[in-house]
């Protein structure tokens, strides 16, 4: 039984499972087949009369399984471990699996651009974008900072959709990724799990490579999704060391980027609408995305007063409002808690002048699966010295 040529991919996608961005490719493929079976059908005429020149249909099923295969092959490849940053996977403690989901969900995009100036390049390998903050990543090769000294660039502009920080008020926290992330103990320690050195810096900017990892954070905790979708433009300017004395730049140069940003406004909500016990919060609503946490409460003014110095040191007192329990962490399904998220930036404080809505959001240390998160903790009190939090001094909120 024969099948016409148009049912061939059809046959082939339902018995294969074919991603939406593979299924363009491979039909692009089968025409292209499919012209040049038609091409040499022509020629085929035009040569003797018995060599009709068809391809046959079985060779055409192959070749476009193959092309499904090959194209399948390289979109695949596109999504391992090795088109993230360093900074953003182990710096951001990401599973493989977590890793796909972020870039199948269009929330991490690659840019991989690159720009040489004076031997020196700068890749701008990706972004993570969602509702309140992004995530930039770019690989500097060629430059080797003194041992000891931290490197940076002097300064960077950003502008999104043509509007700078100012203009568009979002703020910017950069430098450069140093391999150090905070454990479940809220101490420094290496990500890739080697022990820290009993003395001497304990910063590793330079990888085994040679190269090293600029990240840029950027957020506007005060727009929801203002970033997605934006054109953005980047400029690092004069790379060299941080000193006592300031910036020291080595190589004076503008390094220059323009792409439009993804992102993703996927997030887990739910409204708790439960009371920290006696600190007068009640927390209303929960935002989680697998980069940042948003918690918004209802929780009336108490005023404070606070004790500090002027310049003559002469003790003066301030009066302010108490801040809301602070969320450190969560408790997934799986029993595993998470402590001390933050990651940072943030930001915390009331909605509006005559409103008792307070908000407190931030980038969190690592991604999460948002629909895995079974509690949030926030804390009750701190306890003395360096001791780490227990369950005492936490407040569990069940999320739903």
């Amino acid at each position: 039984m024969s099948m016409r040529e148009e049912d061939i991919f059809e046959k082939l996608r339902q018995d294969v499972p074919i991603p939406e961005t593979v299924q363009k490719k491979a039909e692009d493929a089968f025409a292209s087949i499919k012209k040049d079976a038609q091409k040499r059908r022509m020629e085929g005429k035009m040569a003797v009369k018995r060599s009709s020149g068809r391809m046959p249909k079985k060779k055409i099923w192959i070749l476009v399984a193959a092309a499904v295969l090959a194209f399948g092959t390289v979109t695949a490849g596109a999504a391992v471990y090795m088109q993230w940053s360093h900074g953003l996977s182990e710096g951001m403690k990401a599973e493989q699996e977590q890793m796909h989901k972020l870039e199948a969900d269009n929330m991490a995009s690659p840019v991989n651009q690159s720009v040489s100036e004076q031997g020196i390049k700068v890749t701008a390998l990706q972004s993570i974008v969602d509702n309140y903050y992004v995530h930039l990543a770019f690989k500097v090769e060629g430059y080797e900072p003194e041992a000891g000294k931290q490197p940076d660039f002097e300064d960077v502009q950003i502008r999104i959709d043509g509007q700078d920080a100012s203009d568009g008020d979002f703020s910017i926290s950069r430098g450069f990724y140093n391999g150090l992330v905070r454990g479940n103990d809220g101490k420094a320690v290496y990500a890739d799990g080697t022990p820290l050195p009993e003395e001497g810096p304990l910063e590793k900017y330079v990888r085994e490579d040679g190269s090293l990892e600029y990240e840029i954070t950027l957020a506007k905790e005060n727009e929801k999704g203002y970033f997605i979708g934006k054109p953005i433009s980047v400029e690092l300017k004069n790379l060299g060391e941080i000193t006592i004395d300031g910036h020291i730049p080595d190589i004076e140069d503008t390094w220059s980027f323009t792409w439009t940003l993804g992102g993703s406004d996927q997030v887990r909500e739910c409204s708790p609408d439960q009371e920290l016990g006696d600190s007068k919060a009640i927390v209303k609503q929960v935002e989680i995305s697998p980069i940042s946490m948003r918690v918004v409460y209802d929780f009336p003014r108490q005023e404070i007063e606070e004790k500090g110095y002027n310049e003559s040191g002469e003790e003066i007192i301030s009066k302010t409002y108490a801040e809301a329990p602070w969320l450190t962490g969560v408790r997934m399904k799986d029993g595993t808690t998470y402590m001390y998220l933050y990651r940072g930036p943030g930001s915390s404080g009331y909605l509006s002048e005559d409103s008792d809505a307070y908000a407190l959001t931030y980038g969190i240390d690592r991604i999460l699966d948002p629909d895995q998160v079974e509690s949030l903790l926030f804390v009750k009190s701190y306890p003395e010295g360096d001791k780490l939090l227990t369950e005492d001094d936490l407040y569990v909120v069940p999320i739903e």
